[in-house]
Formats: C-alpha cells, structure tokens, sequence
C-alpha cells in the first residue's frame, strides 16, 4: 500500500508539479522569472545602461533597499538561491541587448584566495554561471587576484585607485583579440575595480564591458571625488 501511495504521489508531480517557490523570499510561489511577484515589484527593477572610463556597463537595480538586503545575504550569508535568481534576471536582460555579442566570454571579479577560503565562494562566479546558463556564453577564469585587498567601500578615490594597484593579472592561454569580454560583478559604485579588470581586457585586444546587479549613487564634485558613471 505504501508503495502505492508513493507511485501515486510522484504521478501526481508529474502531472500537476507544484510551483517552484520563489528563490528569493522561498515563502511563495515563484514566477517563470523565479521570484514571486511580491519580491519582483520590491525590486525596483531599472535596468540601465552607463559608461564607465569609456566603457560599456549595465546594471539590474539601484542599490538600496530590498536589493541591498537580498546582495548582502547573497554574499555574507551563503545566498546561493538568490545569486540563482539575480543571474537568471541578468540573463534574460543581457539577451535582449542588442550591442552584446553572443560570442563573448563572461569573466567575474575574482576574489582573492584568502578571502574566496573565508566566504567559502565567489558571489560574481556564482552570477556568471547563471548568466551562462540563460545565455549559452561560456565563463572564463583567466583573470585572477594575485594580492589581497582592503574594501574598497570607505575608501577616498586616490585609495582605491591605490588599493587596487597591480591586484589583478591575467592567466595566459585564451585568445581575447576582438571578443568581447562581459565582467560581471554584483556592485558598480566607484567603477575602479571594474575599469581595473576592463584595462587589462583591453590590453590583451577585447571589447570590454561590465553587468552588474545594482549601481550606487555617485559621489560628485572635488577632485578626488570618484569617476561619474554616464547613464546613456
């Protein structure tokens, strides 16, 4: 009889599944875009185009809110479902971007490997994946961080110019001439650690640019204020 009920039960999955519950909230039904409707409209999505020192960027949401709270969780709280569910969105919008090439390599921000031992993961590898999967473009680990740095949040613009001074290199073995090259990361504020990583893609020949989940505000005026970010 048991085993009646069992066989049952998995035909009546088959048949009728239940709704996947939603990858950020996991209290109610998700929706074909994997949040529910409730966690979609917190979102705020706007999702928008910027120049960051001549170079391509998009970005999801602003970064406040319940997207602050949900990337603070994804990255400090083992947040897999919801780097699940921000890839997915970032996906399905970079595939309606007509000036992304379905060619291109996707390349996360690495972190360092002390700080990749502590957290136990890299949020922005865990977003290219899910873009790759949505958009059938392959991720490259060829960028790597060969010296720990402070965070880059406090910091003045001359510090984070210096912090991040010689912190990446670029592993040899994949051809970059012409390609272009999508860095992905969770945050643009200062674009520093973006433009670091899109320079050194541009050396090596590729077409450089940047998606992210969220943007900050930018800091204006002085001159050691940070780069503006271009909304175009």
């Amino acid at each position: 009889m048991k085993e009646v009920r069992n066989w049952l039960l998995a035909l009546d999955e088959l048949f009728f599944p239940r709704p996947l519950e939603c990858v950020f909230c996991g209290e109610r039904p998700g929706t074909d875009l994997g949040p529910c409707r409730t966690c979609l409209d917190s979102l705020a999505i706007a999702w928008q185009r910027m120049e960051v020192q001549g170079y391509p960027c998009f970005s999801l949401v602003p970064y406040r809110g319940f997207a602050r709270d949900l990337i603070h969780k994804m990255k400090y709280h083992g947040g897999y479902r919801i780097a699940q569910g921000f890839s997915r969105l970032l996906g399905l919008a970079l595939r309606e971007e007509l000036s992304v090439s379905r060619s291109g390599l996707l390349v996360p921000v690495p972190l360092h490997a002390s700080r990749l031992e502590k957290r136990g993961f890299n949020h922005a590898a865990l977003l290219a994946d899910g873009i790759s999967k949505v958009w059938r473009l392959p991720v490259s680990s060829r960028v790597v961080r060969v010296r720990p740095t402070k965070p880059q949040s406090g910091l003045t613009a001359s510090q984070r110019r210096r912090n991040l001074r010689g912190a990446f290199a670029l592993v040899p073995g994949e051809n970059w001439q012409g390609r272009q090259i999508v860095i992905v990361d969770d945050v643009i504020t200062s674009g520093y650690t973006f433009s670091t990583v899109a320079d050194l893609a541009a050396a090596q020949g590729g077409r450089p640019l940047g998606v992210f989940v969220a943007r900050t505000e930018m800091d204006g005026g002085g001159k050691d204020s940070v780069e503006k970010l271009q909304t175009v």
